[in-house]
């Protein structure tokens, strides 16, 4: 049984009824901590993945309500700003609904600026 002032009871630890080795801490040089070359992080997504911020099932189920008032009506023809008024949108959220809607082709766009039913030609 080892004495309990020797230096080896000091460096050992009961764990559990066990005796352990106490490990000694790393010896390091400070010069070694002080030679790091720091390099400056930058993060970034790729181009092709963009955040989510909207409601996107909200933007769906008011893409899926236009396209249907339009299907209800073949011969409606709205503007922008007719289509905001009808629809309860501001100018801007309603243009690039019914852009979305033509770049999709479901709706055209005239020459005017009315946004029309594509209809299938036969």
């Amino acid at each position: 049984m080892q004495e309990p002032g020797s230096s080896r009871a000091r460096n050992t630890l009961l764990v559990h009824g066990e005796r352990m080795v106490k490990r000694k801490p790393l010896e390091s040089s400070w010069q070694a901590i002080l030679d790091l070359t720091l390099v400056p992080v930058v993060a970034r997504l790729p181009a092709a993945v963009r955040a989510e911020r909207r409601d996107v099932k909200g933007r769906h189920a008011l893409l899926c309500r236009i396209h249907s008032e339009f299907e209800e009506m073949p011969g409606l023809s709205l503007t922008t700003g007719q289509a905001a008024r009808l629809f309860g949108l501001s100018p801007d959220i309603a243009f690039r609904i019914l852009d979305r809607l033509t770049e999709a082709q479901v709706l055209r766009q005239s020459s005017d600026g009315q946004f029309a039913l594509r209809m299938e030609e036969s």
